[in-house]
C-alpha cells in the first residue's frame, strides 16, 4: 500500500472561492483516477500547524500504480494544472508506505482524520529513529480515542521540508485528539521528547505539519 498526501495552502488574494473550487475538483476527480484504491479530500480544521487550507489523501496498491496514475492523461489534464505553481499555491506532497497500521471495518464511520507529517534530522542515528517509531506505535495501546492509525516512512516528498514520516490517526471527534491524545502521559512523558527542542533526545525538525479534516467514513484502511 502506498499513499500520497497533499497539503495545499493559498495566496491570501485567492482565498475567495478558490479553496472550495479546488476541493470540489479534487473530490470529483480523485475517485476516477486510474489505479486508485481510495481518495479523500477535505478542508483543514482549525488549530492546525502548517496544515494549509485543504488536504488530499490518495491510496494505491503499489508504487507502480501511483506512478502510472501521475503520468495518466486524467492527472496531466485535470490535477497537474490545478496544482501548478501559477495558481498561487503552496503545496507539500508526500508519498509514503503504511509500514505499520491497524484498521477494522468496525471502525469505519464518520469522525476526523489527523496527520502529523515530520522530518527527522538527516544525521539522526538509525537506532534513535527506530526508537522514535517504537514510541509512537505505543500510543494506540494506551490512548483509547485513537481509532484506525498508520505510521509510514516517506518514499518521496516535495515542499517545505525533506519530510520523512507520516503518523496518522482517526478519531470519533476533535475532542479525542485535542483531549486524551494530547494530554495523555505517554504523549508528553515519552513521545514528546523526540520533538521538543529543549530535550536532549530531540531528532525531529521543529517545523512539522499537524492537521485534520472531517471524514464520513474511514480513510485509513
Amino acid at each position: 500500500m502506498v499513499n500520497v498526501l497533499t497539503i495545499i495552502d493559498f495566496d491570501p488574494e485567492r482565498l475567495v472561492g478558490e479553496p472550495q473550487r479546488l476541493l470540489e475538483l479534487l473530490t470529483r476527480v480523485g475517485s476516477s483516477l486510474p489505479g486508485i484504491r481510495s481518495a479523500h479530500a477535505g478542508a483543514t480544521l482549525p488549530r492546525a500547524l502548517n496544515g494549509g487550507r485543504l488536504m488530499w489523501r490518495l491510496s494505491f496498491g503499489s508504487e507502480a500504480a501511483c506512478s502510472a496514475c501521475c503520468h495518466s492523461m486524467l492527472w496531466q489534464t485535470q490535477i497537474a494544472p490545478a496544482l501548478g505553481p501559477d495558481r498561487g499555491l503552496s503545496v507539500d506532497t508526500v508519498q509514503y508506505r503504511a509500514d505499520f497500521a491497524d484498521s477494522s471495518p468496525g471502525r469505519n464511520r464518520e469522525g476526523i482524520w489527523r496527520c502529523l507529517v515530520f522530518s527527522v534530522d538527516h544525521d539522526a542515528a538509525g537506532g534513535d529513529v527506530r526508537r522514535l517509531e517504537t514510541d509512537l506505535l505505543l500510543m494506540p495501546r494506551y490512548v483509547s480515542s485513537i481509532r484506525n492509525w498508520s505510521l509510514g516512512r516517506v518514499v518521496s516528498a516535495r515542499g517545505r521540508r525533506p519530510w520523512t514520516h507520516v503518523w496518522e490517526q482517526e478519531f470519533d471527534e476533535v475532542a479525542g485528539l485535542e483531549g486524551e491524545y494530547m494530554v495523555h502521559p505517554i504523549h508528553w512523558g515519552l513521545v514528546d521528547g523526540w520533538f521538543d527542542p529543549e530535550c536532549p533526545q530531540r531528532i525531529v525538525d521543529p517545523f512539522l505539519i499537524h492537521a485534520a479534516f472531517a471524514i464520513r467514513d474511514a480513510v485509513i484502511a
